[in-house]
């Protein structure tokens, strides 16, 4: 049952890093401050470290709301990075090291749908700071409800699902089209 609990923690929270780099981070480690969670890095249930994740969740929240196209391939890295750190950090003592790599890759996946329905919004007229505040806003909520233990299951599904619905309308743009050889 922990096994379950760990995993499902771990993909809620790491479809969350998808959204937003730090604010699973700091949900995570709030998380196994309060005694809801065990894993691996034993000093993300400081409370030094909780407060200063925090703080890094609040400066990349307001510098999206400032600069929101800033460092594309940079946000694209922290949130890869961070859905690996997270999902270790809730699932390290049951699945020792796994979690890095299937947490980056759930990150990942997440990030670059998002990154496309971001742009099909701006294209179709959408602000880029308000479109960059939904996503932030959506990451933060996300992060929340990805602490629950058995949510995780649920948010990676609906991901899945995004991301095979984003997929599929990528590779319909050029249907009907042949390559001359």
């Amino acid at each position: 049952m922990d096994l379950a609990i760990a995993i499902g923690q771990g993909l809620g929270l790491a479809v969350a890093a998808g959204f937003f780099a730090t604010a699973p981070l700091a949900v995570a480690s709030s998380v196994a401050a309060l005694g809801f969670a065990d894993g691996s890095l034993g000093w993300a249930d400081d409370p030094l470290t909780v407060a200063l994740l925090w703080v890094l969740a609040g400066i990349e929240l307001a510098a999206d709301a400032i600069w929101p196209g800033a460092e594309a391939g940079g946000r694209l890295l922290r949130r890869v990075v961070g859905g690996g750190l997270v999902f270790e950090l809730v699932a390290g003592d049951e699945l020792p090291y796994v979690g890095l790599a299937v947490g980056a890759g759930v990150a990942a996946a997440v990030a670059l749908t998002l990154r496309q329905i971001r742009i099909r919004a701006i294209r179709a007229g959408g602000d880029v700071r308000g479109t960059a505040m939904v996503e932030d806003g959506t990451g933060v909520a996300t992060s929340v409800a990805g602490a629950v233990p058995f949510v995780g299951f649920l948010l990676a599904g609906a991901a899945a699902v995004l991301f095979a619905r984003t997929r599929r309308r990528d590779q319909e743009k050029y249907k009907g089209l042949r390559v001359l050889r």
